[in-house]
Parts: C-alpha cells; structure tokens; sequence
C-alpha cells in the first residue's frame, strides 16, 4: 500500500512540480521524499482533516516560532464561546492601554475605544492584528495572562504535544510550535464554519472604514474550494502559511513553516493541496441490506438481534484503488441468549493484496436477555387469557 501510495503522489509531483527540479533529470530513483526535500521550507506538512491521516510530511515535528499563527488558538476559543454561547459577535469591547500599545501589525485601536467582538475576529483571521488580539482576549478572559493559560489547557487537550504558548499574539520567541501540532489546529478550526467568512475575506474594513484588513492568505482569492487559514511572517519564524481546502467530503489542511519567499511559500501550499486532492479520496465501504438483517437469537426474549457498524468513519486511499479492494464479510448466522448490546456479530475487511485497507465490525445494537422461568411463565399466562 504505501509504495503504491507513493507512485500515485510521484506522478502528481512530477507533473506538477517540475520548477524544482531540471528537466529530464528524473530518475527511477526520485520519490516523494525528494521532492519535499526540494521544496524551499524548512517544515511541510498535509493531512486530511476529517480522518487526521497524514498524507505527506517534511520535519513536520520541528519546534520552532510560529509568529501570527498563535492567533488561530485564540480564533479557536472564541469560536468555542460564541458556539457555545458564552460570547456573542455583538458584544461591545472597551480597549484597554495594554491592547493600544502593542506593535503592528495593528488596527491603531485607541484607549478606551469601542469596538465589537466581529471586528476583533475579523482583525485577527483576515489580518494578524495584534492590538484586537490583546482586546479580545482581555474580553473573554480578563488578562492575556489567563488566555495563554486557556491557550495551552486547549492546545494539550488536542494533543498538540509540541506547542508552547507565551503570549496571545506570537511575538514572545518563546511560543512555539512544530508543523505537526499546526494541522492539528487547523483541522479542529475547520469544524466551526462561523469562522470560515473571516477567514476566506480577501480584504475587509473595521473601525467605521478606518482600518482596512488584508488577507496575506493569497489563496483566498484563487483556490477552488478554499476555507482558510492565516498567513504570517517575521524575522525569525520566516513566511509560514496554514491552508485549508474542501473539495467533496475532503477537508486537507497543508502547513508550510520557515519558507524564505512569500510567493514560494504560497506556491507550496498550492501545490501539495493540488496534490492531495488530485491523488487522494475518502474512502468508506458500503453496506448492503444482507449486511443488516436481524440475526436469530436462541433462547433470547426476543427472537432476534438488531446489529450495525455504528458510523463508519472514512479512511484516506489512492483515488481508483478501491476499484480493486478484496472486500470479505462474515457474520454470526445466530446468537446464543444473552446477547450485549455492542456484542460482536460479524466483520467487515477490505484488502489491498495482503493489507488491511479498512476494518468495522457488526455489532448488536441492542441487548437480548435470556429466556428465564419467570418469562416463559408470563408468555404461557399470556397465551392463556387469549382463550
């Protein structure tokens, strides 16, 4: 399977990366690595949202600054309140000297402003202001230093092993991230589409038109199927891009760090979010109605047992290779009383010559007790009074 996986997105990255290596010097030997390795980032990564599966990285687990990119674990908590209601896109923010006094890029906020909740959003997805930043995580929880203690709980509770932050904003040398735990977050973002506005604007306005915000997220403006991220850059973390594209049922997320040129940079995440979707596709199996009938229960109080997969998740495979998948199926032809609910009833396995592509299994959906003395007591009794 994965040396299959790696001829399909070989052929993709030749055809469609050729500027990075000389023409007609291709060789039998060239692979996926290679190409990455060519690629003028110091960190790549692409994984598919929905399932997380990584489908092509390059030191991806690097630690290094982030820059602006702090900014998305502060978006992810306010879309957490608003959602949960706790926060509102209404609610009117006082700016206090602290937010008016950080370095740009800002919205020049003054001390003591009014300015809601949308606008800051919009200032720190469209934009990377870090004067709203500062204010909107004022507002939510009472001191940035309570933020950054909010940012590290949610960045832990993902998963994000690698990331450390100091500040709300990425300024502080001592945030830090790895390209790895950046997907992880650009993939939990994605569920919350009251974000995707602000984060596919190509150029906005806040402050009665005073401000105008500009998406350094190139992409917006270009890419079919586009649904964000951020863009950044900084003496020390360099030009960093987060993109996110849907296209059918397929969410890829690429995160590009340390790249020396803004167009390079945009020109990477184009490229492998092209290969992904050209090379890859969901795949989850499907179920017949044989598959689902009731399985014959013995001695159960009830004559059978209802069984399903449950939601099946999907699993990312070479596009067309699932044409030639061995799929086998084996289910219990009956059960012996008691039967648990979520019992194993059956299996459902696709192969790929001698690999697992995809497994389920076929479980009861409820439980069935065993015919006891009271019960068949109750049945006779009941059979009785009919006559």
């Amino acid at each position: 399977m994965e040396n299959i996986k790696k001829i399909f997105i070989l052929f993709v990255c030749l055809m469609m990366l050729g500027f990075l290596v000389p023409k007609n010097t291709y060789a039998e030997t060239v692979s996926i690595e290679d190409i990455l390795e060519a690629m003028p980032a110091e960190e790549i990564i692409a994984v598919e949202c929905s399932t997380g599966q990584v489908l092509m990285e390059k030191r991806s687990t690097d630690v290094c600054e982030i820059s602006h990119l702090a900014k998305l674990m502060l978006a992810l908590l306010a879309a957490e309140k608003i959602e949960s209601g706790e926060l509102s896109l209404t609610d009117t923010v006082t700016v206090s000297a602290k937010a008016n006094s950080m370095p740009a890029p800002q919205i020049w906020l003054d001390k003591n402003e009014k300015i809601t909740v949308e606008e800051l959003i919009k200032a720190i997805t469209i934009s990377n202001a870090n004067d709203a930043a500062v204010a909107l995580a004022e507002y939510i929880y009472s001191s940035t230093d309570e933020a950054v203690a909010k940012m590290n709980c949610k960045a832990k509770s993902l998963g994000m092993d690698s990331t450390t932050y100091a500040d709300v904003c990425g300024l502080d040398d001592r945030t830090r991230s790895d390209a790895a735990d950046t997907a992880i977050l650009a993939s939990e973002l994605v569920k919350y589409d009251i974000l995707t506005p602000y984060f596919t604007s190509w150029i906005d306005h806040v402050r009665g038109g005073k401000a105008e915000l500009v998406n350094l997220n190139r992409l917006v403006r270009t890419y079919k199927g586009i649904t964000g991220m951020k863009a950044c850059s900084s003496a020390t973390a360099g030009e960093c891009s987060v993109a996110t594209a849907k296209r059918g049922k397929m969410e890829i997320a690429v995160v590009v760090l340390k790249c020396s040129d803004r167009t390079l940079c945009d020109d990477i995440a184009k490229k492998l979010l092209d290969m992904c979707f050209d090379v890859y596709s969901l795949y989850t199996p499907e179920i017949s109605e044989d598959m689902l009938k009731k399985i014959p229960v013995i001695l159960g109080e009830e004559s059978k047992v209802s069984v399903g997969f449950g939601e099946l998740s999907a699993v990312i495979v070479p596009k067309g290779s699932s044409e030639s998948f061995d799929i086998s199926f084996d289910k219990e032809k009956e059960l012996s009383a008691p039967v648990k609910k979520g019992q194993v009833c059956g299996k459902l396995v696709c192969r790929y010559g001698d690999q697992v592509i995809y497994s389920a299994d076929l479980v009861a959906e409820n439980g069935v007790k065993e015919k006891d003395f009271s019960f068949c007591l109750k049945i006779l009794l009941n059979y009785l009074l009919k006559f």
